[in-house]
């Protein structure tokens, strides 16, 4: 008797197993017909694995005729493939016309899935749909969790509205969207809203992330391009958000002290209202923070002209201001070619130039008085070298302590 319960057992058991050996090469030839992906090969998988919701899926697309009743089938096989959702909510809104129906799929898919594609697939229908509120909510739940660039999501919501208050309250308040969302601004030359979102990410990001979170690179460009353009105001206060943040050290420039870093003992930003050197051939312009000192050193063969030296000043336009500088030139010829000009950034305005650097006086201590011009809004300062008339290319070196500017 124990013999016989031991040998079907045994027999059991060998049974299983084998049933087990062919379901298993059941499953790896349907999992091969299906990465097949040919209409034939797909409907195959779905043979062997009637179950199985993804091979449904996959099917749907291959028979566009049965596509509902198969994608129906893959959901009542696994209510959490969101895919089916959206495809049958797809298929509600653009085959059938039924709107209501779509929203139900849609968000069902974003109930089962809580990641970008159904967020992003909602705010999609509400923006087609034109209702601002859902679409605004749906937009910030999609850049709460996107993984990809977020331009196609800032687009439509400028296209569904032109409110600044409206488009920043969905925004959320992750630095990754800040920073992006400045960048798209800056882009689309949206200059006057960037200031608020600078605002927000320096007030996110402690001052010791500041060069991971794009002070160096993304927020530096785009104050250079706001300065460019000449919309001096909102460049002034992006500017003000990433000094009192305390992500960068230098100052900031106003109508009665327009310069920055005047002293030469900051580190050059080399963006934005600080000094950028322009690398020129022949000549070495070189920033000596330690000793306050900014050098340019002139070897005889540079062009005849030339920008050595940049910054864009916060002046009224209209006003009068006196420039003074210290300076040490060695074996520089008088006239040595260079002075510093004013110019408008709009370019419709004629520049403006001081004297001879080294020859306004027999101090190294000279000045400039000049009158703004009252037609520009912005102005970038330069300090430039041309090759006077007569006399051949400068050779030697001037030493700038210091550069000051004030209104009078």
């Amino acid at each position: 008797m124990k013999s016989a319960l031991l040998n079907g057992l045994r027999h059991a058991v060998a049974g299983g197993a084998v049933a087990g050996c062919i379901y298993a090469l059941i499953l790896a030839r349907a999992s091969y017909l299906f990465h097949e992906d040919t209409a034939v090969s797909v409907a195959a998988a779905v043979h062997l694995q009637p179950h199985n919701a993804e091979y449904l899926d996959r099917l749907a697309s291959w028979q566009p005729d049965d596509r509902k009743a198969l994608l129906e089938r893959s959901i009542a096989e696994n209510r959490f493939n969101y895919n089916a959702w959206i495809r049958l909510g797809l298929l509600a809104e653009m085959q059938d016309g039924d709107n209501a129906a779509a929203e139900r799929c849609y968000l069902q898919a974003a109930n089962v899935n809580h990641m970008f594609l159904p967020r992003w697939t909602l705010a999609n229908f509400y923006f087609r749909q034109q209702r601002p509120d859902d679409f605004f909510h749906w937009t910030r739940e999609t850049l709460a969790v996107t993984p990809y660039a977020s331009d196609p999501v800032f687009a439509q919501m400028w296209q569904m509205t032109q409110d600044e208050d409206t488009i920043e309250a969905a925004i959320p308040d992750l630095p990754r969207i800040l920073l992006q969302y400045a960048w798209y601004l800056t882009n689309s030359k949206q200059y006057g809203h960037i200031p608020r979102a600078v605002e927000r990410l320096v007030h996110l990001v402690n001052k010791d992330d500041a060069a991971k979170w794009g002070r160096d690179d993304l927020l530096a460009l785009s104050e250079d391009h706001m300065l460019a353009a000449g919309d001096l105001q909102p460049a002034l206060r992006v500017w003000s958000a990433l000094k009192n943040a305390g992500w960068i050290d230098e100052s900031v420039p106003s109508e009665q002290s327009p310069l920055t870093n005047g002293d030469f003992r900051q580190p050059f930003f080399r963006h934005g209202f600080d000094w950028v050197i322009n690398d020129n051939p022949g000549t070495r312009v070189e920033q000596l923070p330690d000793i306050a000192e900014l050098r340019i050193n002139f070897y005889g063969d540079e062009a005849e002209k030339m920008v050595l030296l940049q910054q864009y000043v916060v002046v009224a336009p209209g006003a009068r201001y006196r420039m003074t500088w210290r300076h040490q030139s060695e074996e520089l010829s008088e006239p040595s070619g260079i002075a510093w000009h004013l110019h408008a950034v709009d370019g419709g305005t004629a520049d403006i130039a001081s004297g001879d650097v080294i020859s306004a006086n027999a101090s190294p201590n000279s000045s400039w008085d000049f009158v703004a011009p009252a037609s520009a809004k912005a102005f970038l300062l330069t300090l430039e070298y041309a090759r006077a008339l007569g006399t051949t290319r400068a050779r030697g070196a001037l030493a700038l302590k210091s550069v000051t500017m004030i209104q009078k």
